[in-house]
């Protein structure tokens, strides 16, 4: 049972709801011997009570499916979180420039030493100008709100080079989310998913003025530790790992659990990978079954994992 604790949750009562991993939907047939090195880089920063499973995980053949099959029935338990929204995110790919230039003048910044101080409104008036902070120069506000909103971002410039820039603060004020922002907006097909928002604002910037409803705003910093062939750091501080991570209400879900989801892609309503790990949060994260899938970056991680809103099942995997 989950115990609520001062208005909040508690971790849950491992003793209810779980299973034998192996009547998990998929298990048989699920391809999960690539999981074994994420679980496994994730050890040294899990709890004591999965010390007796990563010491067995160091010992499972690599590649081989039936060890890995056996090792998750052997040492996990499978409790059923329920049945809550799968969405989707990514990691943004934008245009920027090093200086304000033409069609370049949204600065992305780095912290102040007081991030909480101001709204996002004082801070597009200039209580931030002339402290060095600007990182660099986006084309829009709009694409300023949705690197905001996913929290990561590819940036080439205009020179060619990448910059990769990951969340390091905010000013803790409540984010808004799309759907009340643009909710009543005459968006064809009333698309509401990331991608048909962004189509919606490039045609017509007048609707940027929804963007005041927010108040909420992020703070960056430059990654340049990290590979181009890896996702950003999650909050578990490892990084995403496109349709494996996940982002879940750690109130609930201790970071770096393995999940068990049961969805679909609502992009062409194929079955999504079954084993995944909770590497993130999410301010909207919050339920014991919602989960957030990272989808990776470039084109199609924004078509696919920008359009995905499905129900699905969602299990978590606990040390026996």
């Amino acid at each position: 049972m989950l115990i609520a604790i001062g208005g909040g949750l508690a971790a849950p009562d491992l003793r209810c709801w779980a299973v034998d991993a192996a009547e998990l939907p998929g298990f048989r047939t699920e391809p999960m011997a690539a999981m074994l090195p994420v679980f496994l880089a994730g050890c040294t920063r899990l709890k004591p009570q999965f010390n007796r499973a990563c010491a067995a995980a160091s010992r499972v053949p690599r590649g081989d499916e039936a060890a890995m099959r056996a090792f998750l029935q052997t040492y996990f338990e499978a409790q059923y979180l329920g049945t809550d929204m799968v969405s989707g995110y990514y990691e943004l790919s934008l245009r920027g420039s090093r200086v304000p230039a033409p069609g370049f003048s949204v600065p992305v910044l780095r912290p102040p030493a007081n991030p909480q101080r101001w709204s996002k409104s004082e801070i597009e008036a200039g209580r931030l100008e002339g402290q060095g902070l600007e990182i660099l120069y986006l084309r829009s506000r709009a694409d300023l709100f949705f690197l905001h909103l996913q929290g990561s971002g590819r940036v080439r410039l205009t020179d060619g080079s990448e910059v990769r820039l990951g969340t390091i603060a905010s000013n803790n004020r409540r984010q808004v989310s799309t759907e009340q922002l643009f909710g009543d907006a005459p968006i064809p097909g009333r698309d509401l998913s990331i991608p048909g928002i962004r189509a919606w604002l490039d045609a017509n910037p007048a609707g940027e003025a929804r963007l005041e409803r927010d108040q909420s705003y992020v703070f960056f910093r430059e990654t340049p530790e990290l590979s181009p062939y890896f996702g950003p750091l999650g909050r578990f501080g490892l990084p995403l790992v496109p349709l494996r991570s996940a982002a879940v209400d750690d109130r609930v879900v201790p970071l770096g659990s393995l999940i068990w989801l049961e969805t679909r892609a609502s992009a062409d309503q194929q079955p999504l990978p079954h084993l995944g790990v909770a590497h993130d949060t999410g301010d909207q994260i919050r339920g014991k079954a919602r989960v957030d899938l990272y989808f990776g970056w470039g084109t199609e991680a924004e078509q696919v994992g920008g359009r995905q809103w499905e129900r699905g099942q969602v299990w978590v995997l606990v040390p026996r």
